[in-house]
């Protein structure tokens, strides 16, 4: 593609999904999260059945949001401080998590987080609520895999390492170069992305050095592939076969091997369905003269820009002025088919649930 671009105790949660199913065999069930003004609200993909969830403490921007691929667990950022709740209809509250400021990361079975401690990182049981200090830095590390073989994907100026989660010492080096920024390993463990430094054509016969994004295996070898030049991955699938993109000011859906792509001028991305047909994207809200300025470049991507940095915790932070939710979907036309609106008010971040299972 070359424009697409321990042991911890770390238990299985068992919640049960008290959310109502959707006769949807597109949406499989799924239902999404978003926030307005004070509260969180659940509906189905359509923006159909819309109810509120969780009560938000006054003043807050809900950086973002993200779920296991059980449908069971929320995590939230709250202004840089990370708290999460069951999605069973047990409670109505956020909990706090004893996470730093910075990026964190849910399991793929909302048994744990992994995310930035005062000293370090740590992985978060959260049904134990116990805090266990993990030696690797936490931008873009992820807990990858399910019980018995998850294991913990990091990177650091040696290279890209996977251990088990109690054993970081026990590494193996899985890529020999770190990305410069933007590292996102796939929920399976077995492929990421990430920015490089390399060349692009600047004209038919010329090249200049940029930095681009990248896609490669875990597999030793790390052999990179180049993804959307100058995009910047937000989430993967959790089935580990597409990624959501921000290319400036263009979200797309890229498929992680391959060249399939399609993207959306305009708006900014949210989340992403577990299969990779459908994604959350954020746009100018119906009939509003004001439109929403896209979001800031992370840092080294537009220097001269009088613009504000990102905050350390969301690689992609949402744009600033009045901002609907809209569905998209990648089957169909590249160019006559519009994002869908589900919400026409939105007031933070999204996140697409799947069905419990």
């Amino acid at each position: 593609m070359t424009r697409v671009r321990a042991r911890v105790a770390c238990t299985l949660l068992l919640l049960a999904f008290g959310a109502p199913a959707f006769a949807d065999d597109d949406f499989a069930g799924a239902t999404i999260i978003y926030a307005r003004g004070g509260s969180l609200y659940r509906a189905d993909p359509r923006g159909k059945g819309e109810t509120e969830i969780a009560k938000l403490p006054a003043k807050t921007t809900v950086r973002a949001l993200r779920t296991d691929a059980t449908g069971k667990v929320l995590l939230a950022d709250l202004d840089g401080a990370w708290q999460w709740m069951p999605l069973d209809g047990s409670t109505t509250q956020l909990a706090p998590l004893p996470c730093a400021n910075g990026p964190a990361q849910l399991a793929e079975d909302g048994a744990c987080v992994f995310c930035r401690a005062d000293h370090g990182s740590q992985i978060v049981n959260l049904t134990t609520g116990r805090a266990t200090v993990i030696d690797v830095p936490a931008p873009g590390a992820r807990l990858a895999g399910l019980p018995p073989d998850r294991k913990l994907v990091w990177a650091d100026a040696g290279g890209v390492w996977t251990a088990p989660p109690a054993r970081p010492k026990q590494a193996t080096r899985v890529a020999p170069d770190a990305p410069l920024r933007g590292f996102l390993p796939s929920p399976d463990g077995t492929r990421a992305l990430g920015i490089y430094a390399d060349e692009v054509y600047v004209d038919t016969h010329k090249k200049a050095a940029a930095d681009v994004l990248m896609g490669f295996q875990l597999d030793g070898q790390g052999a990179r592939r180049k993804a959307i030049e100058t995009g910047v991955p937000v989430e993967w699938s959790h089935d580990s076969q597409w990624v959501l993109v921000q290319d400036r000011a263009t979200a797309c859906l890229v498929r992680a091997t391959g060249g399939e792509y399609k993207c959306w001028k305009g708006y900014t991305a949210g989340s992403i369905a577990p299969d990779g047909k459908f994604a959350l994207v954020f746009g100018g809200r119906p009939g509003s003269a004001k439109k929403p300025a896209p979001p800031p470049p992370r840092a080294g991507e537009a220097e001269g820009e009088d613009l504000p940095p990102p905050p350390p915790d969301v690689d992609v932070p949402l744009p600033v002025g009045p901002l609907a939710l809209y569905r998209v979907r990648l089957e169909g036309s590249a160019y006559t088919e519009t994002p869908a609106l589900v919400a026409k008010i939105v007031d933070g971040a999204a996140v697409w649930v799947p069905a419990s299972h």
